[in-house]
């Protein structure tokens, strides 16, 4: 079942594992962002989100769009159904949700979007104010009214922070502080198309259906959240599987002996984020050092052409401050290099051998 993954070969030109994808290719002409919010959340905390787009055109100037994907058990298909929610820079383009400075972006230059739930969708926000987003780039002015366009490349960054009050001492008065505002936040980066887990990539060696998540906690100073988003086909559901693991790298088991484990059925274009997960869904306390895994089990569509698809992050928030830290998913195999580059070049002035690795053991 390599249906789907073999389209993002044709499409890209070489065989790549999602794991190194998510340390080093960010640059897409379609990017997911996994969570953005306008909420409030736990201890008084107040939670929005900032997305920054640069274009990493040398010559072409682009136009992007944005699909806002609310956040809750439900579909988001009907987001693509039409243009009415949908966020571009022209007018003429039939976009429901207008703003000049998603058109004509110089080769190079950055748009900064500060809280851009409140500012393009105030009534559309999710289940507790969250949602997931889309990001579309292309040459400026090429959208056709069939949806067709000309495919450039673009990064696209996000931070969700939370505004705070903070107290400092006031030099002119002995004993009195200063209130001011300020920001704790955490940066979580675009995930383009072809760097999600995939129902379709699993064979005798190899496996990418599931991912891991680090870093979770549940105790007095943290907690952890958990995103899930369904980047699938607007016709595909996911039944996907988290389970917790112990740092020694055994599952937690419940009363019964078995281990912990929850299902969902995720639908088309869905997000979802698992507050305090280890405690409201697992009853796990006082633990740290746990690593979440989380795997398609099944999926269907109705669909002639289903991609069964998702990505997933970790947010460790202190109890005290509020601050976040963010952890990406991390593929459970490493990236296939023999599959990306050839061993050998017949490319005249070429070496006739690739050096794999810029460091080796040293000899004794």
């Amino acid at each position: 079942m390599l249906k789907s993954l073999w389209k993002i070969v044709i499409a890209i030109g070489i065989l790549v594992s999602p794991g190194v994808l998510q340390a080093e290719f960010r640059v897409s002409d379609m990017i997911y962002v996994p969570v953005v919010a306008h909420t409030t959340g736990a201890n008084d905390s107040v939670w929005r989100s900032d997305v920054k787009i640069t274009s990493m055109e040398t010559e072409d100037l682009i136009d992007v769009a944005l699909v806002l994907l609310p956040s809750g058990l439900h579909s988001n298909a009907s987001a693509l159904y039409d243009r009415t929610y949908i966020a571009g820079g022209r007018e003429e383009d039939g976009f429901g949700i207008v703003d000049p400075v998603l058109a004509d972006i110089q080769p190079g230059a950055s748009v900064n979007l500060e809280d851009i739930v409140a500012k393009y969708w105030p009534d559309q926000t999710g289940l507790n104010g969250q949602a997931g987003l889309v990001v579309f780039s292309y040459l400026a002015g090429s959208l056709q009214a069939d949806g067709s366009r000309e495919f450039r490349n673009m990064m696209v960054t996000s931070r969700t922070y939370n505004l705070a009050t903070i107290y400092t001492p006031d030099p002119d008065n002995e004993g009195a502080f200063l209130e001011t505002t300020g920001t704790y936040g955490q940066t979580i980066p675009g995930v383009p198309w072809y760097d999600v887990a995939d129902g379709g990539f699993q064979d005798e060696t190899r496996d990418f259906t599931y991912v891991w998540i680090d870093g979770a906690q549940q105790n007095e100073s943290y907690r952890f959240n958990l995103g899930l988003l369904n980047t699938s086909d607007s016709q595909t559901s996911l039944v996907l599987q988290v389970q917790p693991f112990q740092d020694d790298g055994q599952p937690f088991l419940g009363e019964t002996g078995l281990p912990l484990a929850t299902n969902l059925q995720l639908p088309p274009l869905a997000h979802l984020q698992y507050f305090q997960i280890l405690g409201s869904t697992f009853g796990l306390s006082d633990v740290s050092n746990v690593k979440l895994k989380v795997s398609i089990i099944s999926w269907s569509s109705t669909g002639v052409d289903p991609h069964p698809t998702f990505t997933a992050y970790g947010s460790l928030v202190d109890n005290t401050t509020n601050d976040a830290t963010t952890y990406t998913p991390i593929f459970g195999q490493p990236f296939d290099i023999a599959c990306m580059w050839s061993k050998s070049s017949t490319g005249a002035g070429a070496p006739t051998q690739v050096s794999w690795r810029p460091l080796k053991i040293p000899p004794r």
